[in-house]
């Protein structure tokens, strides 16, 4: 039931003497990079600094005017503006010249019977104007009262024959008009012209004879005389 322990014993000698250091050892080869840390929370926020100490600068002089730049091109009108206020009236002028009131002289007559007698002046005995009266309805004739150019026409109608009719200055003959009748048609001649009067002149229209009276007028049918003033003199 016992067992033997058996118990060696070794015997320890004193240290020996330190060596010499080695030699260093060759250099590793390089780690791998770590990988990156977590983020770091923010800093606190730092305390506001103290204003500066210092009055502001005074404005500093105005600088001299530049040099005028060149003038830039004309640029398109502008939309018309408002219209102003109308202005005072202006002074009253002096009066002007009357005019002097114009003469008149001027009528106009018809005849309404056919076929009046050769060798004398027509009366055309219908006025239709003669405010002056310087026309005679009686007699057929207009007489100048006032000196000056007159324009004279007459206009008839023609039926029956054939038809010569003259204006008449006085006892001479101015102007002649003249119709051929045509058989079954109502003809028409007139006659114008512008005569130079003296006071007392006399105008009227006649038919020279009694071959050529065609002249035809009824209460419808008119033959007319008229004149007038241009200018006196």
């Amino acid at each position: 039931l016992f067992h033997c322990l058996k118990i060696s014993f070794t015997r320890i000698g004193k240290p020996g003497a330190t060596g010499f250091p080695g030699e260093p050892g060759k250099p590793g080869m390089p780690g791998r990079d770590g990988s990156p840390g977590p983020v770091g929370q923010p800093g606190l926020k730092g305390h506001t600094g103290a204003p500066g100490i210092g009055a502001p600068g005074k404005p500093g002089q105005n600088g001299s005017p530049g040099m005028p730049g060149p003038v830039g091109a004309k640029g398109p009108q502008g939309p018309a503006g408002q219209p102003g206020a109308p202005g005072p009236a202006g002074p009253k002028g002096d009066p002007g010249m009357h005019k002097a009131t114009q003469e008149m002289s001027a009528f106009t007559a018809l005849l309404t019977s056919a076929y009046p007698s050769a060798g004398a002046p027509i009366v055309f005995s219908q006025t239709v104007y003669n405010g002056e009266n310087h026309y005679d309805p009686q007699s057929g004739v207009f007489t100048c009262q006032i000196p000056g150019l007159y324009y004279f026409a007459f206009h008839m109608h023609v039926n029956g024959a054939n038809a010569l009719v003259a204006l008449y200055k006085n006892s001479e003959p101015v102007l002649f008009s003249y119709d051929e009748y045509n058989k079954g048609f109502l003809d028409q001649l007139s006659g114008s012209a512008v005569l130079l009067l003296h006071a007392g002149d006399r105008v009227f229209v006649q038919v020279p004879d009694e071959q050529s009276n065609g002249i035809y007028a009824d209460d419808n049918v008119h033959c007319s005389f008229s004149g007038f003033l241009i200018a006196s003199t």
